[in-house]
């Protein structure tokens, strides 16, 4: 009998499980892949949402905002009853009793929004303005090129409000039952922190250069007495203040914070404190009156009149505010700013650029008069009647 053959083993069938077996295997991988890429750049888009969000801001408030008509000094003014000229690094912005404008380096004309603010007010730094209603509810945030943010505190009124170098916002209210209410928020407008005073008044605020604390000058009476306190707050912590610095009989008018050292000018005294301990580096005394002062990186001035007939006293302090010059005869002295190791004066319709030993580097004869001027990168730029002009200096 013969022995059938026995076939030979078919391996096709495992063959193919196997390589399908492979490329599901290959199919999870790459589809795990294509999950973590997706998840990296959803994190990445949600971390820097701000600044890729920014650019589409400035085109879409294009579409409400007016467009420049040319660019290029001098800038012709808007119809307004009022107008405030702010340095926005090197661009500017200005505000009036409807709109706030900005502007580029070359003069042309950014955007131009109606605030509809009873009493608007504003402050800058290198990137952005902050605008509010004094006495209002609204405040908002511009860049160069668009709106940031806008908010709104509507149980209680604004009474101030500070930018901080790195785009923190401060807002100081008043209303209910506290005297005055604090209110931190990031550069998107995020709440951040909130602090609550039942009997001091908030006069200035700032921050520290990393923007983890908050400097704030405050006034209370005691038996009678004014009192200005200088105080540091950790604005992750709901802790009392880490320190305080007492004034007595005196009036805040600026506060500054820059690296380790707070400039406070009063009424009647200027003070350096030491930012980490708040102990006091040095202070200086006056009996005239304060007509004007600006508080530099370097240096401070300020603008004194004693009334002895001599004009008005134009004095320099270092960062410990110790003096360290002072001149005279500055009789129709309006405005002074110190910036970048020079100081400029607007004396009538004459302007001084000088060192900090107040020697005269550049004079220059105005054409018109001009009620107040800024600093832009490099130039200086006159706030006039009807226009805004730059400075031969």
């Amino acid at each position: 009998m013969k022995v059938p053959d026995i076939p030979k083993e078919d391996n096709s069938l495992n063959d193919m499980t196997v390589y399908r077996k492979k490329q599901k295997r290959i199919r999870l991988i790459r589809n795990l892949i294509i999950f973590v890429v997706v998840i990296t750049i959803g994190v990445l888009v949600y971390v820097f949402r701000n600044e890729i969000a920014e650019p589409f801001r400035g085109i879409a408030n294009r579409f409400g905002s007016q467009s420049a008509e040319g660019q290029g000094f001098p800038v012709r003014l808007p119809g307004s009853s009022q107008y405030k000229l702010l340095p926005v690094g090197d661009n500017f912005a200005l505000i009036t009793d409807t709109y706030f404008y900005t502007y580029n380096s070359a003069g042309g004309q950014n955007i131009a929004v109606q605030h509809g603010y009873v009493n608007p007010a504003a402050v800058t730094n290198a990137k952005r303005t902050l605008i509010y209603d004094r006495g209002g509810h609204d405040f908002a945030v511009y860049s160069a090129n668009a709106e940031i943010f806008k908010l709104s505190i509507d149980d209680e009124v604004i009474v101030s409000a500070y930018i901080g170098d790195n785009d923190k916002v401060a807002v100081v209210t008043s209303g209910g039952r506290y005297s005055n209410v604090v209110y931190v928020y990031d550069g998107s407008g995020k709440w951040l922190y909130t602090r609550k005073f039942i009997d001091e008044n908030v006069m200035q605020a700032d921050f520290s250069d990393d923007e983890k604390f908050m400097f704030l000058t405050l006034v209370r009476s005691d038996n009678g007495n004014i009192i200005t306190d200088l105080c540091k707050y950790d604005i992750s912590s709901e802790d009392n203040e880490l320190w305080k610095y007492s004034i007595s009989d005196g009036l805040p008018y600026g506060l500054d914070v820059n690296g380790d050292i707070v400039t406070v000018i009063g009424d009647n005294a200027a003070y350096s404190i030491n930012s980490d301990d708040g102990k006091q580096n040095g202070s200086y005394a006056y009996n005239g009156e304060l007509l004007d002062f600006d508080i530099g990186n370097n240096a401070n001035v300020l603008v004194l009149d004693y009334y002895t007939g001599e004009g008005k006293t134009v004095t320099v302090l270092d960062k410990c505010c110790a003096e360290t010059k002072t001149v005279s005869d500055y009789d129709l002295i309006s405005e002074i700013l110190i910036s970048d190791g020079e100081i400029c004066i607007l004396s009538g319709r004459d302007m001084f650029r000088t060192d900090l030993e107040l020697s005269v580097q550049k004079e220059t004869r105005l054409e018109q008069d001009f009620s107040s001027f800024i600093k832009v990168g490099s130039m200086y730029l006159m706030l006039g009647y009807d226009t805004i002009s730059q400075a031969d200096l």
